[in-house]
């Protein structure tokens, strides 16, 4: 019973040690509680402030309280004016006393009103601008476009070769002239031309008239016109127009029949050949054949073709004959016939032109 009694005693006061030993180590954790606790307690029991006043719409408000409410929004909006304006003078003062002392400056009238062209007139008027890359034109493939160039080449038989490098208009149509035969063509894409026509006077001169206005010309002697009979005819528009040569006797399809299907070839010797100038394909088609014979050759028949279309029925077709000749231009007079009314579309009606046009003349028509 003894022993009992002092094991107790032993482990009460081993626990009291323990618990004495907790408590002075979480005492200042305890002490920040129960401060909290009493905070809270005297939050609860302080008296609650009366909620600020709310205006009441429902009804206007008096007029005194309007003016009171007025003034001292103005008097809170003119305190804080006041004090950013003089915020603002402080730092604009501030500002000032950092800028140099810069000396005084006065006004001052010209002496003359002609300053200014006084002083352009000294300089040299005949100064140019020397042109640099940015100046020039360029093609659609990205390269600088040079001056359009034209030769001519005289060949056998008075034909002429035309060569054309124009690489500023790619792809263009172009009209080509020469002693009243007028032709127009397009350049190719890397604006190329080259072509073979009839020269129709023994000086040459042929032009080359771009979409823009702009052109270039050349020209060339040609030998060999007086031995042959050169005729032409050429048209505007969709009028469809061909020229017949009928030679020593022959037919409609024979072998001396020299026309648009059977051309010949200008270095034929069998007698005369046909030459087909300008393209159909373009805007606004300018056309042209040629007929071009040896002199001596037998011409029975010289005759115009037209194939009655929607397009031409019933109008009048007009034109211009040319003369061509070796010492002068071509001499010029003026014919036309009337096509047959649309009832007629699909047949074709022919003019003779052995009569009116006699060896070495050139006849040109258009349909209007």
């Amino acid at each position: 019973m003894q022993l009992k009694r002092r094991a107790v005693m032993v482990g009460t006061t081993f626990f009291l040690a323990a618990a004495t030993g907790h408590i002075m180590q979480s005492g200042d954790a305890i002490s920040d509680r129960l401060e909290g606790i009493r905070e809270v307690k005297a939050a609860r029991s302080a008296p609650v402030p009366e909620p600020a006043p709310v205006a009441n719409f429902s009804k206007a408000p008096e007029t005194d309280a309007v003016a009171t409410m007025a003034a001292s929004a103005v008097k809170t909006a003119g305190t804080t004016l006041n004090s950013a304006i003089l915020i603002a003078a402080m730092k604009s003062e501030h500002a000032a006393k950092m800028l140099p002392d810069l000396p005084t400056t006065e006004p001052r009238a010209f002496a003359s009103a002609d300053l200014l062209a006084a002083r352009m007139d000294g300089l040299d008027s005949g100064y140019e601008r020397p042109a640099t890359d940015a100046d020039a034109n360029y093609s659609v493939f990205g390269i600088a476009c040079t001056p359009a160039v034209m030769t001519l080449e005289p060949g056998a038989r008075a034909m002429l070769k035309l060569d054309l490098t124009a690489s500023c208009y790619p792809n263009e149509r172009v009209t080509i002239s020469h002693a009243g035969l007028t032709f127009a063509v397009a350049t190719d894409l890397g604006g190329e031309l080259e072509l073979t026509l009839p020269a129709m006077a023994s000086t040459a001169r042929v032009e080359v008239r771009f979409a823009s206005g702009e052109g270039i010309g050349a020209e060339q002697a040609v030998t060999g016109l007086g031995a042959l009979t050169r005729v032409a005819v050429q048209w505007n528009g969709p009028a469809d127009l061909h020229l017949n040569a009928y030679e020593n006797g022959a037919g409609f399809g024979d072998a001396g029949h020299v026309s648009a299907e059977s051309p010949r070839h200008r270095t034929t010797s069998e007698g005369g050949f046909l030459t087909a100038l300008g393209d159909a394909e373009i805007d606004h088609p300018m056309l042209a054949e040629v007929y071009t014979a040896p002199a001596g050759t037998k011409l029975d028949a010289l005759v115009l073709e037209a194939e009655v279309s929607a397009e031409n029925c019933g109008r009048t077709l007009t034109g211009q004959t040319l003369t061509a000749r070796t010492d002068a231009e071509p001499e010029i007079s003026t014919l036309s016939f009337a096509m047959p009314d649309c009832s007629a579309e699909g047949e074709f009606i022919a003019m003779d032109l052995t009569q009116s046009a006699a060896p070495e003349i050139t006849v040109a028509l258009s349909a209007r």
